[in-house]
């Protein structure tokens, strides 16, 4: 997965900062966006994943290679060397875990949906509290917040934005990330995200006539 300092280049991300000064005029609301490489770590759940993966084929090559005349369906005897064992063990655990990490939709899979939604519900209000979203004088701000690794988008809206823009409202912005992520053109789909956002809040939170910039119109980048 690549780096989200490394998909926008310079001038795309000057034009998705661009979107969002245009956007904002059109409102009250004040625009903040933030795209992660992801939302947590999935180490853990690769290494078990792996482990299972060695353990069944290690069953495998000894049933294959095991005493198997008796009772037992589970070979209780094996005539390979308990060094062959061992390497086949740890080979496959290797091979499986660089598999893993080189297949994201691997790791999403074995993951499952509910661990990723989970991860993500936690790290957007995070970032939510960490670039102080909360700290406009009428509490009007919106993080849209975007998740590579779990393709998965988050908009988390102030206590006054929450109450003018109902969550239905925005699909159609989260919707226009989450297939700019499917094809690969995520620069492009975040500047029209931002556009449609921009005109959605402008219908219920119309710019003052003191349309103050209160908050950075920065795209913040996180790599880790």
């Amino acid at each position: 997965m690549p780096r989200p300092t490394h998909l926008f280049s310079a001038a795309q991300k000057s034009a998705v900062e661009d979107a969002i000064f245009d956007a904002e005029q059109k409102t009250g609301a004040e625009i903040v966006v933030v795209v992660a490489a992801r939302s947590g770590g999935y180490r853990r759940i690769a290494d078990v994943f792996a482990l299972s993966v060695a353990v069944a084929v290690l069953f495998v090559v000894m049933w294959v290679f095991g005493d198997t005349s008796g009772k037992w369906v589970v070979p209780t005897r094996t005539h390979l060397h308990p060094g062959l064992i061992v390497g086949v063990l740890v080979a496959t655990f290797a091979v499986t875990a660089a598999i893993a990490d080189m297949s994201p939709a691997l790791v999403r899979r074995v993951a499952g949906h509910a661990t990723l939604k989970r991860h993500v519900r936690r790290s957007g209000p995070s970032y939510f509290q960490q670039l102080r979203v909360r700290g406009t004088q009428d509490h009007v701000g919106v993080l849209i917040y975007i998740s590579l690794f779990e393709r998965m988008v988050m908009i988390v809206p102030d206590d006054a934005a929450a109450e003018m823009v109902d969550s239905g409202e925005l699909e159609s912005v989260r919707e226009t990330i989450r297939r700019g992520i499917r094809e690969r053109r995520i620069p492009e789909a975040l500047e029209r995200a931002i556009g449609e956002a921009g005109e959605i809040l402008s219908r219920k939170l119309p710019a003052p006539k003191k349309n103050m910039d209160e908050l950075p119109n920065e795209l913040h980048l996180i790599d880790f």
